[in-house]
């Protein structure tokens, strides 16, 4: 792995372990990881996948894990032939220790690397990261590579020594970056957003009650980014259940995503992910928009981890939801956000011209 000035070297299974919150600038929480490495080691495709809590359900995950990889390792340009490294990520549940939750991964290791052979990829290692600890599930040999404690820093050859010598640092746990938009407890607010739901859905029974209620959104949205300017981090609940409700339509999002400008994007962010946190269950479903609002202006401040975490928990909740998977797509394909943020305020002022 290099820099312009200065070589990482990876010669050990240890440093192999350890180098992978480098690669990816932070550690995935609960995934699968790929990585073609490529002349300079660090250079070649890189690719994260969810791993469900449910084992049950690992060996679809597997397939379809590796699919998606080799499909983009091969839209980059790199032949999976010359050699994927898989890395399995999971702490240990309540009453697991970490060898029982290895041990779990185990099969999940044998599956990944059947579905890569299938699309003609070749498996280099498969590792296990599991608290702190590293499992080699290449490594036939018994009790070898089997749960030793990740490099110290104290070992200048270690990837964290190295890596400390150049200023860098491994990057935040996923589970630190989503709690930015996981929903936090609030007993009351459901009751109000399903109160606002209901009074909403019947506003907009009428194509006139649609067009006036996305009119009131735009208002809303506009109130909301200034507060938030102002330096507001919270809004009031009948606001805040209001917007989330109206941002459901897609001119009211084109109205969110006009607000991207480089002055706008820390308030952008503020105020997306302060309506994601309210969308607690019940209504995880209405986070879908917010969720991708919040993604598409991580994406205008260069902070593609947080807009593919915001962006996976969108899809995975719909699916269907175009605009994540488009937003998605565009950030793997390395688009200039700038051109979607041109089209959303072209599309808004048509749409308010409209109204």
């Amino acid at each position: 792995m290099t820099t312009p000035d200065e070589t990482i070297q990876v010669t050990s299974l240890p440093n192999l372990a350890q180098i992978l919150p480098y690669l990816l600038g932070h550690y995935p929480d609960d995934s699968i990881a790929f990585h073609s490495p490529g002349p300079n080691f660090a250079d070649g495709p890189t690719m994260t996948h969810p791993l469900p809590d449910d084992p049950a359900q690992w060996q679809e995950s597997a397939k379809a894990a590796a699919c998606n990889f080799i499909h983009y390792a091969h839209s980059h340009g790199h032949n999976p032939d010359q050699g994927i490294i898989i890395y399995l990520c999971r702490e240990p549940r309540p009453g697991q220790t970490p060898w029982d939750t290895a041990a779990l991964l185990e099969p999940l290791a044998d599956w990944l690397t059947e579905a890569v052979h299938e699309h003609r990829g070749d498996v280099l290692q498969t590792l296990g990261l599991v608290a702190n600890r590293w499992w080699a599930f290449e490594c036939l040999t018994e009790g070898c590579c089997e749960g030793d404690p990740l490099p110290s820093a104290d070992d200048p050859t270690s990837v964290a020594a190295q890596m400390a010598r150049l200023g860098r640092t491994p990057g935040r746990r996923t589970s630190e970056i989503i709690k930015e938009f996981q929903p936090t407890a609030d007993r009351d607010f459901p009751q109000v957003l399903g109160t606002m739901a209901f009074n909403f859905s019947k506003q907009c029974a009428t194509q006139l009650g649609q067009d006036a209620a996305l009119a009131t959104t735009h208002d809303h949205i506009e109130t909301a980014m200034r507060r938030f300017q102002d330096g507001a981090t919270e809004l009031g609940r009948a606001l805040t259940a209001r917007l989330i409700v109206g941002l459901q339509d897609d001119g009211a999002v084109e109205s969110g995503m006009a607000y991207a400008e480089d002055h706008d994007l820390p308030h952008a962010r503020g105020l997306w992910a302060y309506l994601a946190r309210h969308c607690a269950a019940p209504y995880t479903q209405e986070a879908v928009p917010v969720l991708t609002l919040l993604a598409f202006v991580a994406w205008r401040q260069d902070d593609l981890i947080t807009a593919h975490l915001a962006l996976r928990q969108a899809i995975t909740t719909d699916p269907d939801y175009e605009l994540a998977t488009g937003i998605h797509l565009a950030t793997i394909d390395g688009e200039d956000p700038r051109e979607l943020l041109a089209l959303a305020r072209q599309a808004r002022a048509e749409r308010l011209a409209g109204i």
